[in-house]
C-alpha cells in the first residue's frame, strides 16, 4: 500500500509540473518568428554620400515592432517609420556629412524590436525579441594604408592546404604590392609562396588564392605569415595542422585505491583531420614492475575500456573498470593499447605506464588522532588561562596586603 501511495503521489506532482508548464508556455506569447533583411550595407566614405536602403521586416501577424538606429554614426541616418505591425518594409536614408574625423570602419545599427507591453502579465512572462543588421561605413586613412586577412584549414598528410589571402586598402592613395606567404614551425622558416605585384585603387580590395604542397611536411602544427610590402609592412597569421591517423594519450588514472572494482580513466587526443569512428583501450596490468634486464612480466589482469567516436582533433576519456581485490602496496606496470579505426584501414598504439595501488586509509583512526590531538591543544590553553589567573589573583591579593600595611 505505501509503494501505492508513493507512485500515485510521483504521478501527482508530475501531473502539476507538466500543468505549470503549459501555462506558462500559453502565457508565454512573445514570438521568436522575426527577421531583417538585408542583414549587411557597407559603403566606403564619399563627402556627402546620400543613399536609401529598404529594409524587409518578417514577423509574426499582429506582432508590435519599432524600429530605431544607433552606433557612432547613428545620426545620419534617418528612418521613413518607427513602428511597424506584423512585418512590413522600412528605408533607412543615409545622408553623410562632407568631413568624418575619425578612420576606419564605423558601424551603424539598424535595430527591430518586439513592443512589450509591461503592465499586462502575459506579456510581461515574455521576453522582447530584438533583431539588429549592420550598416558598415569605411573612412579612408590619410596617404597609404592596408589591411589584410588570411585564412588557412587543417589537413592531413599529403593534402594540399589552400590559403585565402584578402588585401584591402584603406588609404587615401592607390598603392603597389609585393605579396608573400612564409610557412613556419618552431619559428623557422620552412616555405615561401610568392605573389605576383599587383596595384590596388583607393578603398578597393582583392582576394588572392594560393596552394601549399604538404607532401614531404610531417605531421603538426605550422603558421602561415602573410607579408605584404607596400613601402611599409602588413602582416597576418593563420595557423594549421597537418594530421596523421593515431590517438596520443594525454593522461591516465595514476593512483588507485585497493578494494573492489575500481574505474581507470584514459584522457586520448586524435591528430587526425577526419572523424574516428570508434576508439577504446585495452589495459594489461602485469603482477610485478619489469625488472631492470627488461623481462616481461605475467599479466594480472586485464580489460577494456568503453568505446568513442572522436571529432577531427577531438579530445575524449575512456573509461574501464577491473577488480583491485588482488593488488598490494606500489607500482605497476601496465600496458595501454589503443585501438581505432574510421574511413582508413585501422590502427593500434600502446604505450607502457605506472600505476600506484594504495590502501584505503582508515580515516576513523584519522579523526581520532586529530580528535586526542585538538584535545590537547584546548586542555594546554585552558591549563595556561587558568594558571594566568591565578598569578594575577595572586598579584592582587600582594597588592592589597601592602596598601593594608
Amino acid at each position: 500500500m505505501k509503494k501505492g501511495k508513493g507512485k500515485l503521489k510521483n504521478s501527482k506532482f508530475l501531473l502539476k509540473f507538466f500543468f505549470v508548464i503549459a501555462i506558462i508556455l500559453i502565457l508565454t506569447k512573445t514570438s521568436f518568428a522575426l527577421g531583417v533583411s538585408p542583414a549587411v550595407v557597407k559603403y566606403n566614405f564619399e563627402p556627402g554620400l546620400e543613399k536609401i536602403v529598404k529594409y524587409s521586416v518578417f514577423g509574426d501577424a499582429n506582432q508590435k515592432l519599432e524600429l530605431y538606429v544607433s552606433g557612432d554614426l547613428a545620426e545620419y541616418v534617418e528612418l521613413d517609420k518607427d513602428n511597424l505591425v506584423g512585418g512590413g518594409t522600412f528605408i533607412a536614408k543615409l545622408k553623410l556629412p562632407k568631413y568624418i574625423k575619425k578612420p576606419g570602419k564605423h558601424r551603424i545599427i539598424i535595430g527591430v524590436r518586439e513592443k512589450i507591453d509591461e503592465e499586462l502579465l502575459e506579456q510581461a512572462i515574455g521576453t522582447s525579441v530584438t533583431i539588429q543588421v549592420v550598416m558598415y561605413i569605411y573612412v579612408p586613412y590619410p596617404g597609404k594604408y592596408l589591411e589584410v586577412a588570411l585564412k588557412s584549414h587543417n589537413v592531413n598528410v599529403g593534402e594540399p592546404v589552400n590559403f585565402e589571402l584578402e588585401i584591402k586598402s584603406q588609404g587615401k592613395e592607390d598603392i603597389t604590392i609585393i605579396p608573400r606567404i612564409e610557412i613556419t614551425s618552431q619559428n623557422k622558416t620552412i616555405e615561401t609562396l610568392y605573389f605576383k605585384e599587383r596595384e590596388i585603387k583607393s578603398q578597393e580590395g582583392i582576394k588572392l588564392k594560393k596552394t601549399l604542397d604538404t607532401t614531404n611536411y610531417n605531421p603538426g602544427k605550422y603558421n602561415a605569415v602573410a607579408i605584404v610590402d607596400y613601402g611599409k609592412i602588413a602582416r597576418a597569421e593563420s595557423e594549421f595542422k597537418i594530421g596523421e591517423l593515431v590517438i596520443y594519450i594525454t593522461n591516465y588514472t595514476k593512483q588507485i585505491v585497493i578494494g573492489d572494482i575500481k574505474s581507470f580513466d584514459i584522457e586520448i587526443e586524435s591528430r587526425w583531420n577526419d572523424n574516428i569512428d570508434g576508439a577504446y583501450a585495452e589495459v594489461f596490468i602485469f603482477n610485478k614492475s619489469k625488472s631492470s634486464s627488461g623481462s616481461t612480466s605475467e599479466v594480472l589482469i586485464s580489460f577494456k575500456t568503453s568505446s568513442t567516436k572522436l571529432t577531427p582533433w577531438g579530445r575524449k576519456t575512456i573509461t574501464g573498470f577491473f577488480d583491485t581485490s588482488n593488488f598490494t602496496e606500489g607500482f605497476f606496470d601496465a600496458n595501454i593499447t589503443l585501438v581505432y579505426y574510421g574511413k582508413e584501414v585501422g590502427k593500434s598504439s600502446s604505450e607502457l605506464v605506472k600505476i600506484e595501488f594504495v590502501e584505503e586509509k582508515d580515516y576513523n583512526l584519522i579523526i581520532l588522532i586529530a580528535a586526542i590531538i585538538a584535545g590537547v591543544v584546548v586542555l594546554c590553553m585552558v591549563f595556561l588561562l587558568i594558571k594566568k589567573y591565578l598569578l594575577k589573583n595572586k598579584k592582587r591579593k600582594r597588592s592589597a596586603k601592602r596598601r593594608g600595611l
